[in-house]
């Protein structure tokens, strides 16, 4: 069972013989007042009636309430957030994972390589506005870039922690304050060497609870890497998929890698395989390698129809077309800014679902039509290659 069961508990509040609403809980007073002969006007127009009636009703339906919201909700793992979920959590040996900063490497780039240049901790490098956002990493420590050296990769970390700051290549590249002796700066591929992280979420923290009863086993099957890597990595149990077909032979498989947001690099994976296999956390005679989720490379282009587009001025055209091409992006997985159905592996792209939540996010668009049908995968994720917008009036 894939799908978190909805249970009625208020249904089973009345199958046991409880009243749970207002109109149930004075007809049963109400006989049980008749049986016992203890009040003899019971009228709708007696005060006296209406007072006691409401003092009985008013305490059984908080009761009700807090059983049904509170109490029944939170003693099973299908149904309990917050704190009672991560008491449970708890009684399998796990801990909700904090929210953490992405940390990566941003290449410098000089303007004389002969001189030596050096860039001085805190130094920013942030992002266009994505959805009305700004992003930002800084620099760790003062560096210098030596003379002969025509750029140089220093390591950053996000001003704030989140899955948001794991943005594909390209994405930083703004010195808000500028580095003298430093032409640009900007991530490049394999810039992410460690994710960051939104603390986890009640969905998620739910789901590695699930994977732990599996664990119970004499072998390392796939729920015991799937905890180990989702616990070290910061990744969700749902965003790791295996290869069994034994790829380098008997006792071989290959788990890859998803984020919601821009791309595993290969020093990430590294780390991740050094746990699991050096640091002797596989079982034995396993050889599990861990690796980014193969990627399919598309080409893609979307042209936007408005109403009257030479009445849009030049400053709203442009925001139409960062917006379009930010929300797409973020469907393809290189930021999360924007709500939308996302890539996955084993799954179809409807790219008709992704106009209708263009058409949702900007009302100026009449019409809209894009130069790829749907894509369908396998064990790989939809990237795009390129992506450009044309404004076209109707």
């Amino acid at each position: 069972m894939n799908e978190k069961p909805t249970i009625d508990f208020e249904a089973v509040l009345r199958e046991s013989g409880m009243p749970v609403t207002e109109d149930e809980i004075n007809k049963q007073f109400t006989e049980i007042v008749k049986a016992e002969g203890m009040v003899t006007n019971t009228s709708r127009m007696s005060p006296f009636w209406r007072l006691i009636t409401a003092i009985v009703t008013t305490p059984v339906l908080w009761i009700k309430d807090i059983l049904v919201n509170t109490v029944l909700a939170n003693m099973y793992l299908a149904t309990a957030s917050g704190a009672m979920l991560r008491m449970l959590a708890w009684g399998v040996n796990l801990t909700a994972k904090p929210a953490t900063a992405a940390k990566g490497a941003i290449r410098f780039y000089k303007e004389d390589a002969r001189q030596a240049v050096t860039v001085a901790a805190g130094t920013v490098i942030q992002t266009e506005r994505i959805n009305g956002v700004t992003y930002a990493v800084t620099v760790d420590a003062d560096t210098t870039l030596a003379a002969g050296l025509a750029s140089m990769l220093i390591p950053v970390t996000a001003t704030a922690a989140g899955n948001a700051y794991n943005l594909a290549p390209g994405y930083y590249r703004i010195l808000p304050v500028a580095v003298a002796g430093i032409a640009k700066a900007v991530n490049e591929d394999d810039w992410l060497l460690s994710p960051g992280a939104d603390e986890e979420s009640d969905d998620d923290l739910r789901d590695r609870c699930r994977n732990q009863y599996n664990l119970v086993g004499n072998y390392h099957t796939d729920a015991v890497y799937r905890s180990m890597i989702a616990g070290v990595v910061g990744l969700s149990v749902d965003r790791i998929f295996f290869e069994h077909d034994a790829p380098r032979g008997a006792g071989t498989a290959n788990a890859f890698l998803l984020l919601d947001s821009g791309e595993i690099s290969q020093p990430f994976i590294d780390a991740v395989n050094d746990y699991i296999n050096t640091q002797g956390h596989h079982g034995h005679g396993d050889d599990l390698q861990c690796m980014a989720m193969p990627e399919t490379q598309h080409d893609l282009s979307v042209t936007l129809y408005v109403a009257n587009p030479d009445n849009l001025t030049q400053e709203e055209r442009a925001a139409l077309v960062s917006g379009v091409t930010d929300l797409t992006r973020s469907a393809f997985r290189q930021n999360a800014d924007y709500d939308v159905k996302r890539t996955w592996p084993y799954s179809r792209f409807s790219f008709s679902n992704l106009a209708r939540e263009l058409h949702k996010q900007f009302d100026v668009i009449e019409s809209l039509e894009f130069s790829l049908g749907d894509i369908v995968s396998e064990l790989s994720v939809p990237r795009l290659a390129s992506f450009s917008v044309e404004v076209k009036g109707v």
